[in-house]
């Protein structure tokens, strides 16, 4: 007789609870750990059978970071439903920051890059593609999107994340899991939650944030993706908050995430966090004290290894120490899953398509999302070039592919840089020298962009990070003595935002030369350019573009597009203006409003300005655009009622351009210090020369709220001001 568990024809609820009911301890934690399959082992044509059964005691999921055949995941299929007792299948997990890692993905911008386009459908096409890559190499689940706040520039991770903001956060966030999810792979959001502001901006330091500040920033991007996007999975923060590592709270893992929030997903520990219980916050001193935490607290999936999920804690059920009852939530949540995704009636990849990766289309969106997240930060006549001048490209990542963190090795070879892409357009008239390394160089390189900027009509230097980080081995800019610097990405943070190296002297080379200046900066963090600002003409900032960024960045500098992204963040003066972000309380921007500079003292910061270098949201274009007065629906209304405001752009210049509309809320006074401004809105358009469109907004109870004494949400009555562009208007709640 066939068991119930897998009979299709009952819901996912009775085949779940069959099940659970057949399982011996052993099986019930083998769902709770990943497979350990070597490298060597997964890049063989046939999967050694040695390399399955070493692993009967974690079969629950396998992480597929090294891009396992088709053929031989049916392999790993085959042997479990085949050839284990109960037949359960294996969950297959994988990453998809900005692309599908895998050999043969397309590598999309960095997420910070893509944030940096505003524009949410747009972010919802490039995850469906992304989610379409990830289902033909047979995974279930992958671990993004990263919606940490990215509000310390120090910290190394800011560039996989969607910026400083909670509401772009969020509608970003809720955008790429319904891109992902439309072909069947769950997306596992992370990191959950208040991680992107450690302390010293070093990887993994306590967060600092009280109780409301948690509310208001840290877990709004987290509600909104888990109650609109409904993901599969989460992954919780290696961080701590208020004295407790996240793993290791109830509070946060079942009290808010579940009961709060409604999620009935899969909770997957970022790698090796329990184990850092004890080897890094000291919470526990051994590995049934960490396994008991994070159960307890509502881990589900112990990655990569087993330590917590290890063999003390399962002795320590069998023996009743630790009640069944606790177990059995977290298997039921991870059967739920994969009865849910239709594992258990569809374990195998039918058909091999991998001929289906790195499509034309999907090669023209990489494009796209790359120009359209681009940010041009100043101009003064020098974009775009004619196509007709002699270009000195100068810099470090003028031809040093530059890719980001979680992205697979090969996709380098797939990268074009640059140089590359100008050499195409421009053929004898580009001329080239690196100028520096990211990080070193010589005077002789120094030297020889110096004659070369000199040759040209103008300069484009390219500056910034080198974020190619491949198992521990730095790629692309070694040094005379091979040494290679990582400057950014995941544990590799920084103690200066002035650009690494001998970068800085480069660009003030180069521009004394007298040839105009093109800057762009390929980086994953902002960077304080005081001087550029003030001395060079053109400043584009690119983050890291992806592998078709080459070209993107070729049609911008020559016109074919103009630019339309927008910062995400805001860029600090120093390291000493950090925190510097836009929605600020009002205190925060300094009582006396006399900035000062070097040579003439002043207040609140006697020798600088405490404003941001660039703000968030800046953004130029080749055209210009006008803004009409705003239209409300109506000037008061109830806190339950709401408004929508409308605002017509017109293209006034001479070029079709696309531009991202961003709408601002203020709250004039309230019992609880206000923000001095918060985004609530925000459209890509799209305009002709001439033409114009009207955009409108839908403001709803949240766009007005505060998080009260209570620590819940609450609107109070009173006026607000709404901001789009220079435009602004006046809506009271009465």
């Amino acid at each position: 007789m066939t068991p119930l568990y897998k009979d299709p024809s009952r819901s996912p609820e009775e085949r779940c609870e069959d099940l659970l009911a057949r399982m011996t301890v052993a099986e019930k934690f083998a769902q709770l750990r990943l497979m350990k399959i070597k490298k060597s082992e997964q890049e063989a044509a046939v999967l050694p059978r040695e390399a399955l059964e070493r692993n009967v005691d974690r079969c629950g999921q396998l992480y597929n970071s090294d891009s396992l055949s088709v053929e031989n995941l049916n392999r790993v299929q085959k042997w479990a439903v085949e050839e284990t007792r109960l037949g359960i299948p294996v969950a297959v997990h994988g990453e998809s920051l900005h692309g599908f890692k895998h050999k043969n993905g397309v590598a999309f911008p960095q997420a910070i890059g893509m944030a940096a386009a505003f524009d949410a459908p747009l972010l919802e096409e490039v995850a469906e593609e992304i989610g379409r890559e990830a289902a033909l190499a047979g995974t279930h689940m992958t671990y993004a999107p990263n919606l940490d706040l990215g509000r310390e520039p120090r910290w190394g991770r800011t560039e996989e994340n969607y910026g400083e903001d909670p509401y772009l956060t969020g509608e970003l966030g809720v955008a790429y899991i319904r891109g992902l999810q439309k072909s069947g792979v769950s997306a596992c959001p992370k990191h959950y939650v208040a991680h992107g502001s450690p302390e010293r901006g070093i990887n993994l330091g306590p967060v600092h944030a009280g109780k409301r500040e948690f509310f208001e920033l840290f877990f709004p991007p987290f509600a909104k993706a888990i109650r609109e996007g409904k993901p599969g999975g989460v992954m919780p923060a290696y961080s701590e908050w208020d004295g407790v590592p996240v793993h290791a709270s109830r509070y946060l893992l079942t009290e808010l995430l579940r009961e709060k929030l409604g999620f009935d997903g899969v909770v997957v520990s970022d790698y090796g966090a329990m184990q850092m219980f004890t080897t890094f916050h000291r919470t526990a001193p051994d590995a049934l004290s960490a396994g008991k935490a994070g159960l307890y607290a509502g881990v589900d999936v112990e990655a990569r290894h087993p330590y917590g999920f290890g063999q003390e804690l399962e002795e320590a059920v069998e023996r009743g120490e630790v009640p069944m009852e606790e177990l059995d939530k977290a298997v039921r949540r991870v059967l739920l899953f994969k009865f849910r995704s239709g594992l258990f009636d569809h374990p195998y990849i039918e058909k091999d398509e991998s001929g289906s990766f790195r499509s034309e289309a999907t090669l023209a969106l990489a494009r796209r999302i790359a120009r359209e997240g681009t940010v041009l930060l100043k101009n003064e006549g020098v974009l775009p070039l004619k196509g007709t001048e002699t270009v000195a490209l100068i810099g470090p990542n003028a031809d040093n592919p530059q890719l980001g963190g979680y992205t697979a090795p090969e996709a380098v070879e797939h990268t074009v840089t640059l140089r590359a892409a100008l050499r195409e357009r421009l053929g004898e008239k580009l001329l080239f020298a690196r100028g520096c390394s990211t990080a070193g160089g010589t005077e002789e390189m120094l030297r020889e962009a110096e004659e070369t900027a000199r040759r040209a009509d103008v300069a484009v230097v390219v500056l910034g990070d080198n974020a190619n980080f491949y198992g521990g081995i730095g790629w692309g800019d070694a040094e005379e003595d091979g040494s290679v610097a990582v400057t950014c990405g995941e544990g590799f943070d920084v103690h200066s935002l002035d650009l690494p190296g001998r970068q800085e002297a480069l660009l003030e080379r180069v521009a004394a030369t007298g040839t105009p200046v093109v800057l762009i900066l390929m980086t994953g963090r902002p960077y304080a350019v005081c001087w550029a600002k003030e001395h060079v003409p053109a400043i584009l900032q690119a983050w890291y573009p992806g592998e078709q960024g080459g070209y993107a960045l070729t049609e911008l500098l020559l016109g074919d597009a103009s630019p339309c992204g927008r910062l995400p963040f805001s860029v600090p003066r120093s390291v000493g203006h950090i925190p510097c972000c836009y929605n600020h309380k009002p205190s925060s921007g300094g009582y006396y409003h006399k900035p000062g500079s070097p040579d003439h003292a002043g207040r609140d910061y006697v020798f600088d300005d405490p404003a941001p270098l660039f703000r968030f949201g800046d953004g130029l274009s080749y055209t210009t655009f006008s803004y009409s007065p705003l239209s409300l629906s109506r000037e008061t209304g109830g806190e339950e009622d709401p408004v929508t405001v409308s605002v017509t752009v017109k293209n006034t210049g001479r070029r079709a351009a696309k531009e991202a509309v961003l709408l601002y809320v203020t709250d004039d006074f309230c019992r609880i210090t206000p923000f001095v401004e918060q985004l609530k809105g925000f459209r890509k358009i799209a305009l002709a020369p001439g033409e114009e469109k009207t955009v409108t907004f839908t403001l709803t109870r949240e766009a007005f709220s505060f998080i009260d004494e209570t620590m819940e949400s609450a609107v109070e009555k009173g006026t607000f001001t709404l901001r789009v562009a220079d435009k602004t208007a006046k809506y009271e709640i009465v």
